[in-house]
């Protein structure tokens, strides 16, 4: 067996309710060790989002904190730092000047986490440690509730299979914006809190109720810390609790508040005005769906991150299997707007193999491969609503769907792709969809719509004439070698007329060959 030579990697979190640290050491995932694991709780984050701004003070907050964490790094002689934050700077309307202030003082640059992909993370680790046998949900459906500050994810699946998954712009601190201090105060806040949750979620309880869910995992600290004040030990890393007693908890504080909280357990009140919100949004989804058991898991977001990152370095064949849920997911999703399933799996295998062939060669990051293929999955979803003007029902559709993982700006670009118009067929211009990318983002939308325009033509009649294709990448061709007895004029006439765009974008000319595959 190969010996594989031991890495360390730091992994700070700036969050609203605390900052973490991580110190691993790994060569693969399997073999991950958490070597420090260091927090402290903080005190800017209800303020960042009361004023949708980080103050002078906070960053000097932040910034003591990151410069102590930089010493620890030092001590264990870590080079390779990720540092990167969520709600606590993402929504700010000075971050970019707060990530320059932290960049300037610290020395770190400092990565955005999209909400969803916070929620992913979080997710990703879980979902893996599901996998390595943590606890056995016995084939039942399974719905995870991820509560950040900013938002809450609902992710359902049942074995192998993402069943839906959905963000809500609902998290612990964002609840609490919504009321003022003297509200907070109020003997009707608890009601009211209750009643403004049940009433923000109510368009996904048909959604939730449509599976027969059986479990509700909770993740992260608040979890953990849930689980030490009902007084429950963990047995296997997961602490199983009854709905029941959970609604009980809840119920003996007749009318949940931060005070109560801060008085019964001796709580900071930074770290009790995250808990209130975040139980009443466990008991709203624990009295309205009618489930087995509560698993309580630790997974923190810090964690999932790590999990992550480790598999991105050592090439883990887990993140391929994580992909191959995502596009199911895509594929359910698309199956609401009665797409046509065999056309959209050809576009997509001819889609993916082009680009197998192509990418390393054309300056393609491996993983714009994956917004490809999304983009196939879902190209013919807008023609469930206009079938003349589709183009653009399909960009505003993808624009406006929640997809698991993509974060805006991935979006755009599957949306750009899904959407794609053939500047060399003049016919097609009435479905003009006004899109503005970025500089950045223009050249790769170019590379990967030149690709999905020619897999689409491989299959313009719908039919299958081409069952698969075999991509060889000469010096200046791209031979598709298919096999077909069946008539491929219409195939053959679009594919030449897609070739004229990729011939420009990659300076390669395609050629569609009967041969072996």
């Amino acid at each position: 067996m190969e010996n594989r030579v031991r890495q360390y990697a730091g992994i700070i979190h700036i969050g609203t309710v605390n900052m973490a640290m991580k110190i691993i050491s790994y060569t693969a995932m399997d073999d991950m060790t958490i070597i420090e694991n260091v927090s402290q709780e903080v005190e800017y984050g209800e303020e960042v989002f009361k004023t949708h701004h980080v103050s002078f003070r906070s960053l000097n907050e932040i910034c003591r904190i990151l410069n102590g964490f930089k010493q620890l790094l030092r001590d264990y002689d870590v080079q390779d730092v990720r540092v990167i934050t969520t709600t606590a700077i993402r929504e700010a309307d000075n971050m970019l000047n707060a990530l320059d202030q932290i960049k300037v003082r610290t020395g770190f640059k400092v990565e955005v986490v999209h909400m969803a992909k916070e929620i992913y993370y979080k997710f990703f680790g879980l979902y893996y440690h599901v996998l390595k046998g943590t606890f056995n949900f016995a084939g039942h459906a399974v719905l995870l509730v991820d509560i950040t500050s900013g938002g809450m994810g609902l992710t359902c699946w049942q074995d192998d299979h993402l069943l839906f998954q959905q963000n809500v712009y609902l998290g612990s601190l964002r609840i609490m914006e919504n009321f003022t201090q003297r509200q907070r105060e109020d003997i009707s806040f608890p009601t009211a809190a209750r009643e403004f949750i049940h009433g923000s979620l109510a368009p996904l309880w048909a959604n939730v109720r449509e599976h027969d869910i059986r479990y509700i995992v909770l993740s992260g600290k608040s979890a953990v810390l849930l689980g030490k004040l009902m007084h429950i030990e963990p047995q296997n890393g997961a602490t199983l609790i009854r709905p029941q007693m959970f609604r009980d908890f809840v119920e003996s504080f007749h009318g949940l508040t931060p005070l109560k909280l801060m008085q019964r357990f001796k709580l900071s009140e930074g770290l009790a005005n995250v808990l209130m919100p975040t139980f009443m949004l466990y008991y709203e989804l624990f009295r309205t769906i009618e489930i087995d058991m509560i698993v309580l898991m630790s997974t923190t977001f810090t964690e999932g991150y790590s999990l992550y990152y480790v598999a991105e370095q050592t090439a883990d064949s887990y993140v391929n299997h994580q992909r191959g849920l995502l596009l199911d997911l895509a594929r359910t999703i698309a199956g609401r707007y009665l797409y046509n399933p065999d056309h959209s799996a050809r576009v997509e295998s001819y889609a993916a193999k082009i680009f197998q062939a192509l990418y390393q060669r054309c300056g393609l990051a491996y993983h714009t491969g994956y917004l490809l293929r999304l983009a196939a999955i879902l190209h013919e979803t807008g023609k469930f609503i206009n079938m003349r003007k589709h183009r653009v029902c399909s960009y505003e559709l993808i624009r406006q769907t929640d997809l698991f993982s993509i974060t805006d700006e991935e979006k755009e670009i599957v949306a750009s792709v899904a959407s794609y118009i053939d500047p060399y067929m003049p016919s097609e211009h009435a479905d003009w969809v006004d899109r503005n990318p970025t500089p950045g983002l223009e050249v790769l939308i170019s590379k990967l719509q030149a690709i999905f325009s020619l897999a689409d033509a491989i299959d313009k009649s719908h039919t299958g004439k081409i069952k698969q294709i075999r991509a060889v990448l000469g010096d200046k061709e791209l031979r598709l070698y298919y096999q077909s007895e069946l008539d491929i004029s219409l195939e053959r006439w679009s594919f030449i007329q897609a070739s004229r765009n990729f011939e420009e974008i990659f300076g390669i000319t395609p050629r569609l060959l009967k041969g072996q595959v």
